[in-house]
C-alpha cells in the first residue's frame, strides 16, 4: 500500500512537471516578451522624462535671457521673447505675454492685443493664463469699443474665477465708454457691494458709479474728466490689483512692459510683486501653474 503511494505522488509529480513545461512552452515567450516590454517601456518613459525637465529648463533659461535683454535691448528682447514663444510649452506663453506687456507699455496697443488673443485662443495653453490674457485684451480694447471688449471677455465675468471681479470692472467700464450710463452705473454698484472684490476694485468701483451718475443726470463727465484717460488708468491699477507674491515666478513678468519702466505695470505671479490685497484673486490658482508652466491645465 505504501508503494502504491509513493508511486502515485511520483506520477502525479511527474504529471505537474510536464504541465508546467508545456505551459511554458506555450506561454514562456509571451511572458518574457512582456517583461522585456515592460523593462523598455520603463527605461524610455525615464528617457523621455528626463529629456522633458531638460528641454523645460533650457527653455527656462532662454526665457530669463530674453527678459534680460529686453531690459537692454526692447527690440532684440522682443525678438528674443518670440524665439521663446514659437518654441511652445508653458515658458512659450509667457514670452508671448511678457512681449504683449511690453508692446503695450510702449504704446503699441493693437499689436499687443493681436499678441493676447493669440494666447487665448491658444488652447495648449493653461486655462488660467487664458483668462488673464482675455481680460489684458479686454482692458486694451476699451479704445476700440463695447463689442470689442465682449468680444475679448466672452463670458469671463460670469464664470465665478478669479478674475470674474475685473472682467465685470472692465464690462461697467465698457458701457460707461459707450455713454450707457445706467448700465455702468449699476454694475459699478454691484462691485462697490461685492465683499469678494479687492478694496481697490470697491473704491474705483464707487467712485465710478458717481461718475455714470452725473452723466446719467445729464452732466458733461467727459468735460469734467477725460473718460478715456480714466479707463486707460484703470487698465493699469487693475493689473496691479491682479498682484500675487511669487518672488521669481515666470508669470510675474509677463506684464512687467519692458522692464525698462517698471510703473508701466506690475510684475508678480500675475502682475505685481507685492503682498496681494485682501480680497485678491486666488493667488494659488496660478500660483500653482506658472512655476511649472508645462503642466498645462485645461
Amino acid at each position: 500500500m505504501a508503494n502504491d503511494e509513493s508511486m502515485l505522488r511520483e506520477v502525479d509529480q511527474e504529471l505537474a512537471e510536464d504541465d508546467l513545461n508545456q505551459k511554458l512552452r506555450q506561454y514562456g515567450p509571451m511572458l518574457i516578451g512582456a517583461g522585456a516590454a515592460i523593462v523598455v517601456g520603463v527605461a524610455g518613459w525615464q528617457i523621455w522624462s528626463a529629456r522633458e525637465d531638460a528641454a523645460a529648463k533650457a527653455q527656462a533659461l532662454n526665457f530669463d535671457a530674453a527678459v534680460e535683454r529686453l531690459a537692454e535691448d526692447r527690440d532684440a528682447g522682443r525678438q528674443a521673447l518670440a524665439a521663446v514663444g514659437e518654441a511652445g510649452g508653458g515658458y512659450g506663453a509667457l514670452a508671448r505675454l511678457r512681449a504683449a506687456g511690453s508692446y503695450a507699455s510702449g504704446g503699441e496697443r493693437l499689436r499687443a492685443v493681436e499678441i493676447y488673443r493669440e494666447v487665448y485662443n491658444d488652447g495648449a495653453v493653461a486655462r488660467r493664463v487664458r483668462e488673464f490674457a482675455r481680460l489684458r485684451a479686454a482692458y486694451l480694447s476699451l479704445a476700440d469699443g463695447r463689442d470689442a471688449v465682449l468680444s475679448d471677455l466672452d463670458g469671463l465675468a460670469d464664470d465665478g474665477g478669479p478674475f470674474g471681479v475685473y472682467a465685470r470692472e472692465v464690462l461697467a467700464l465698457a458701457a460707461l465708454g459707450a455713454e450707457d450710463y445706467e448700465t455702468a452705473q449699476a454694475l459699478f454698484r454691484e462691485l462697490t457691494l461685492d465683499l469678494s472684490a479687492p478694496p481697490s476694485v470697491r473704491q474705483r468701483a464707487e467712485d465710478f458709479a458717481a461718475l455714470a451718475a452725473s452723466g446719467k443726470a445729464g452732466v458733461n463727465i467727459t468735460g469734467e474728466a477725460r473718460l478715456e484717460d480714466l479707463m486707460r488708468a484703470v487698465g493699469d491699477d487693475a493689473a496691479s490689483d491682479m498682484a500675487a507674491p511669487a518672488a521669481g515666478d515666470p508669470l510675474a513678468a509677463s506684464i512687467d512692459g519692458d522692464g525698462q519702466d517698471g510703473e508701466t505695470g506690475a510684475a508678480p505671479d500675475l502682475a505685481g510683486d507685492g503682498a496681494p490685497e485682501a480680497g485678491d484673486p486666488d493667488a494659488g490658482d496660478l500660483e500653482s501653474e506658472a512655476p511649472d508652466p508645462d503642466s498645462e491645465a485645461q
